[in-house]
């Protein structure tokens, strides 16, 4: 699956490791996504090349009840996870 598009510029987005963001492998096309965020700088490689980090944010949803979290891989519209009876809410972290 190859989503998102590539940032243009180097001033678009600042290197912070923000929950979901996706970055890309410009040569086999693997992806990754952060799944906790910190203040460090991440600089993943793949394919002996830097990996571009995409426009687009994988999204995190959250249990109110058990806490348990899960990251859209690829979205749809009408996507509604439930977890322990109740609909999960969408993680804003950005």
């Amino acid at each position: 699956m190859i989503s998102g598009k590539t940032l243009v510029g180097k001033t678009a987005v600042k290197s912070r490791n923000i929950l979901g963001r996706i970055y890309r492998c410009p040569v086999c096309g693997a992806e990754l996504s952060v799944i906790k965020s910190g203040s460090g700088e991440l600089k993943p490689i793949c394919c002996n090349t830097k990996m571009i980090m995409l426009e687009a944010v994988n999204t995190v949803y959250v249990c109110s009840v058990c806490r348990s979290e899960l990251m859209v891989i690829k979205d749809v519209e009408k996507l509604e996870p439930v977890c322990c009876n109740k609909k999960m809410n969408p993680v804003r972290n950005l």
